[in-house]
This record gives C-alpha cells, sequence and structure tokens, in this order.
C-alpha cells in the first residue's frame, strides 16, 4: 500500500555544520526533504511540508511522526487495510471539545492525500499556521470539511500503549509495557539506549511480531477505533443539515 516511499522526514534549512551530512544522506537513501525555511516545530514546517507532499507525491498517505517515536510497522499496515483511502485521518485521538472536534497527537498521525491536498491549497489553513502543530492539523481539517462540506472518517488507534500507563504514550523502562500485538507507536524513544532496548525486544519474538495481548486504551474521551468511523467536526445540526444538502433535499 504506498505511502509516502521512500519514507521521507522534512526539515527546514540546515546550518552549514550540517548541511553536507543531509545532502549526503538524502542522496544515498532518499528520506530527507530540505525546505527553504527556518527550522521549527510550531512555526509553520508543518504546512509547508504539507503543501510539498501535495506537489511532490502521489502516494495515497501522509505519515508524520516526531523523531522519537517508535512504530511498529506490522500493526500500522496492518491497521492501514481497513483505512479509508479518502478523507481519512487516523493516529491517537486526543482534544475533544462540545462533541464536535478532535486531534490526533502529534507524535505520530496519517492523512489521507485529498485531506492533505485540501488543507494546502485553503487560504486559511496556511494563515494559520503557527502553533501547536498537531492541533493545528485538527483545525484545518475540520476547517476544510466545512468549507467544502463533506464528512471526515476520523479513526483512532485501537490501542497505543497498555492501559497501565494512562494518560501517558510514552516510552517506559518496564518494556514488557510495550510488546502487545495491538501497539502501534511508542513516544519519547529518546537516545540510542532505548531504541536498541525497544529493537531487541521486538527481534526476539518470530518476524517481528509479538505476543497478542488486546489493552485497549481508553484515555481519549469519545475516542474513535478502526471500527468506529465517525465525523467529529459538526455538530448533529450541523451534520443533519449538510446530510440533507448531499441528498439534495432542502
Amino acid at each position: 500500500m504506498p505511502l509516502s516511499s521512500p519514507l521521507s522526514s522534512p526539515l527546514a534549512s540546515a546550518s552549514d555544520e550540517y548541511k553536507d551530512k543531509l545532502e549526503e544522506e538524502s542522496e544515498m537513501y532518499g528520506d530527507i526533504v530540505v525546505m527553504n525555511i527556518t527550522e521549527n516545530m510550531n512555526q509553520g514546517k508543518t504546512f509547508e511540508y504539507f503543501n510539498w507532499f501535495a506537489k511532490n507525491r502521489e502516494d495515497n498517505y501522509m505519515v508524520k511522526l516526531d523523531d522519537d517515536t517508535f512504530i511498529h510497522l506490522i500493526h500500522y499496515y496492518r491497521d492501514l487495510q481497513d483505512l479509508p483511502r479518502e478523507r481519512a485521518y487516523y493516529g491517537n485521538a486526543l482534544g475533544y471539545e462540545h462533541g464536535t472536534y478532535t486531534f490526533m497527537g502529534g507524535a505520530g498521525y496519517t492523512l489521507s492525500r485529498d485531506l492533505v491536498i485540501d488543507i494546502a491549497g485553503s487560504d486559511w489553513a496556511g494563515s494559520n499556521a503557527v502553533g501547536n502543530e498537531d492541533w493545528l492539523v485538527g483545525k484545518w481539517v475540520c476547517h476544510v470539511a466545512r468549507e467544502k462540506k463533506y464528512f471526515v472518517h476520523y479513526v483512532g488507534f485501537t490501542s497505543w500503549v497498555p492501559i497501565r500507563q494512562n494518560p501517558i504514550h510514552d516510552f517506559d523502562e518496564n518494556l514488557d509495557l510495550h510488546i502487545f500485538g495491538e501497539t502501534i507507536m511508542i513516544h519519547q524513544v529518546k537516545g540510542i539506549e532505548k531504541l536498541n532496548a525497544i529493537k531487541d525486544v521486538y527481534s526476539e519474538y518470530e518476524e517481528g511480531l509479538p505476543m497478542v495481548r488486546v489493552i485497549r486504551n481508553s484515555t481519549a474521551t469519545g475516542l474513535a477505533t478502526k471500527r468506529e468511523i465517525i465525523p467529529r467536526c459538526w455538530s448533529e445540526v450541523e451534520k443533519e443539515k449538510i446530510w440533507d444538502q448531499l441528498q439534495g433535499i432542502g
């Protein structure tokens, strides 16, 4: 299933100290996109990358990960099989306001290509590109959904990490917390020691598949799972109104 492949990491212009090394890596692996902006996290880099993706990629989905996030690709690809190809917003559901709005945590989220294109083409999103990037992405998604009058499939992870670790979805020294079959991503894997520890745990299991034990994470209010795809950007009244319009009523 096509993703942003080869997997690429967006970086703003690097200092001279690292420029040559980054260019060498990009030439060798094709996994770095260097954009002509000052490096930042919450000052517009995410929107610039959306723009780059919309113009330069043909993949079904765009995936954003923090550089300290470990992703279990087997579990992630398994969930993608159930994900809609259009108007899909997939991740660890965090925010919930008045029953109508959710955003996906910035450690890792996925958007379908059509959503990225609509956001990149939105003047409103471009004018509101500064702020907490994960929260803003949720706002952008809702804005284009309202503007274009369509529903968005919000799909929350079936499980992020075991419930004992709630509400912080971060690395834990007690590694057995991370080896269940439903875990998709682990955040705050800072330092080579933590990365190697997780790699060693997963490599012990045949074909990289850990023991299957479903422990659901229920910290996010109204969390949507892949089996419960629901629209979030609309109030009940708005949902009825837009549904009637889509059906040619009223």
